[in-house]
């Protein structure tokens, strides 16, 4: 029982250090995007992979249609899989962590143009938590800010998460927005344009 106590501060511990180097490379400028082919498609599945465990273990409900994602075309475009799986990581590990047991998070994404081999992907990620304040929407993007809120004083964090993908996202030259009622949960809306690829 201690062993398994341990690995739990242990891992959040990581976590945390992670998230500080993160954000320390990003406000430093030392980050550099990949440009390399990769299978949209699949990266996409991986993350839900990763991300469904998490939700199990909260008693959260992911839902999404595998068909979208092959409907999603092109798949093969150019991008830093890398710090995709990080914005996105961070965006669905908030919509669990701050969701409540029965809770759900569905997931909507479509390709909505595409122009001189540029392809604009959006993602809708909508949760069922706890929501949050106009009040905190308007700095939920700065390091270290979190809710002052007795629903989100247990919930271990670095208040780092949603700051780490609004300098990743727009290192990439994407958009993120989000909406959000007390009680009701919050709507993530992530585009990006990313050059399409040849097929592998």
């Amino acid at each position: 029982a201690n062993r398994e106590k341990m690995k739990v501060a242990a891992n959040h511990l990581l976590s945390l250090i992670n998230d500080v180097l993160q954000m320390s490379k990003l406000e430093s400028g030392e980050i550099t995007l990949a440009h390399e082919p990769l299978d949209l498609n699949r990266l996409l599945r991986d993350i839900l992979t990763i991300v469904e465990q998490r939700a199990a273990e909260a008693g959260v409900a992911l839902e999404y249609d595998r068909r979208q994602f092959e409907r999603m075309k092109p798949d093969c475009v150019y991008g830093s899989p890398l710090h995709l799986r990080q914005v996105f990581l961070n965006v669905y590990g908030n919509c669990i962590k701050y969701n409540k047991v029965g809770g759900s998070v569905t997931t909507l994404c479509q390709n909505v143009g595409e122009r001189d081999g540029i392809v604009t992907y959006r993602w809708v990620i909508r949760d069922t938590g706890i929501g949050m304040t106009p009040e905190f929407m308007e700095q939920m993007y700065s390091a270290f800010s979190r809710a002052v809120d007795t629903r989100v004083n247990k919930v271990r964090g670095s208040g780092l998460g949603l700051a780490i993908v609004k300098k990743i996202v727009d290192l990439m030259g994407g958009a993120i927005g989000a909406e959000s009622k007390v009680g009701k949960g919050t709507t993530f809306r992530v585009t990006l344009d990313l050059p399409a690829a040849a097929e592998p």
